[in-house]
Formats: C-alpha cells, structure tokens, sequence
C-alpha cells in the first residue's frame, strides 16, 4: 500500500515538473530587484517598454521589489529593429544605409504641420520625456546610440525606440526630414537647431516643456534652454515624428 502512494506521489511529482517546466519553455519571466525600472528591464530584454507593459497588462509604470513580469511570451514577442525599412500611416517611406551621418532618405515628401496628437502618440511622446531624464550625464560619443555615449541623432533614436516607437537610425539631417512642423509643441517633440558645428541643421533634441530641451551636448546629455545665449540665434522650431502624426 505505502508502495502504491508513493508510486502515486511520485508520479503527479513528475507531472507538476514537467508542466512547470513546459510553462516556462513558453513564458519566461523575470524577478524584479531593487532599482530596476520598466525601462531597464525592457532595455535588457530587448523589449520597448510598452510591450513590456502590454505583456504585464500594466496601466502604470510602477513595479516593485519580487514582482514578476513576463519578459518573453509563447510566441517569442515581437521586437523591431533599426536595420529594416518601415512605413508610416503617412506614407512616408525610409530607407536605411549603413553610416549613422548618412542616415535616411525619404522616399515621399512629408506632411504638413503636425495637430494634436493622439491618446497613442501622446503615450509615446510622454514615454520619451520620462526615458529621457535617466539618461542625463550619459558622456557624448560620436554616433553613440547606447547609454554608453550618444550623439545627437543617436541620444533620438534610442529615446523614442525604447517609448516604443519603431524607428529607424537617422541622422540629424534625415530627423528633419521626417518630422513635420507643429504650432503648438509638446513634451515630446523634437528641437532644431542650424549653424552649430556646421551649416544648416545641425543639431536636435528632446522638448521638455517650458522652453527646455534635453539633448547630447557636446560632452554630456544636458538640459538647456531655446532662449539661452547660446540657442537662441540657431533655433529653427519644433517639430514631430511624421510617424506620430
């Protein structure tokens, strides 16, 4: 009798481990630890963080200690990369080449100034501001795109792809390109400068609201200011995303 419970014990043992196992096979999560934030976690991933909010079925982006997220779903999630071309809703059309300050041309010609943005954009725009502030003192590296170094392309680039915005690598010139000027600019949008290390647009950033941008500068991500000395004369105005129109 004792033989046959244990032969039953060990059995549903089995079933649980395998079970437990070919869950894991199909959904890997991950234990959330001190000072980890979405963004983190996404990053490490290759996740943006709103598919990382979207597996979790997040409304916030707030997490704590032990929580466990979902990280890879069955299907092995989706993620983008910045080496395939992308159509917008727009119509516009880029396509990569491989050096960073050739960067992207547009196919098509882009759209007019930019309204009011939708609940999604807003998201992604909001999203960009609040990855952006970690990054600050990240040190200046010459087509960086890493929070190793950036440049000012590469700081863009990495912002917005991590607020879950499929773009592709573009340099300063091609951001232009595929932006689309707006009245009335929002955290979020882009900044554009001309004449700074060169002629012509130069150099853009991240709006922050209140007439400051965050930016890789030509040391370190920083916060400035469009009305500073320095800006004033080389401000060319705000624009966004053709992708977020």
């Amino acid at each position: 009798m004792k033989k046959k419970a244990f032969s039953i014990l060990a059995t549903v043992a089995l079933a649980t481990c395998i079970a437990t196992g070919t869950a894991e096979a199909a959904t890997q999560s991950y234990t959330v630890k001190s000072g980890d934030t979405l963004w983190k976690i996404a990053t490490a991933h290759k996740l943006t963080v709103d598919e990382l909010k979207s597996l979790n079925k997040l409304t916030s982006d707030a997490i704590k200690v032990d929580q466990k997220l979902i990280v890879k779903a069955n299907n092995g999630g989706t993620t983008s990369t910045a080496g395939s071309s992308i159509t917008s809703n727009k119509n516009t059309v880029v396509k990569p080449v491989t050096s960073s300050t050739n960067g992207w041309k547009t196919t098509t010609a882009s759209i007019g100034k930019g309204q009011s943005p939708s609940l999604s954009t807003e998201k992604i725009m909001l999203n960009a501001v609040e990855l952006a502030h970690p990054l600050l003192d990240t040190p200046y590296t010459w087509a960086g795109i890493t929070p190793e170094g950036f440049d000012c392309s590469g700081f863009i680039y990495y912002v917005f792809t991590s607020a879950g915005l499929d773009l592709p690598r573009m340099d300063t010139l091609s951001l232009y390109s595929n932006s689309a000027y707006v009245d009335m600019p929002m955290p979020g949008d882009l900044v554009f400068f001309e004449n700074t290390y060169r002629s012509g647009i130069s150099h853009a950033g991240i709006y922050l609201g209140d007439g400051n941008f965050i930016h890789a500068g030509t040391k370190k991500v920083e916060i400035a200011s469009v009305d500073s000395a320095y800006w004033k004369d080389k401000f060319t105005g705000y624009k966004r995303f053709n992708l977020l129109q």
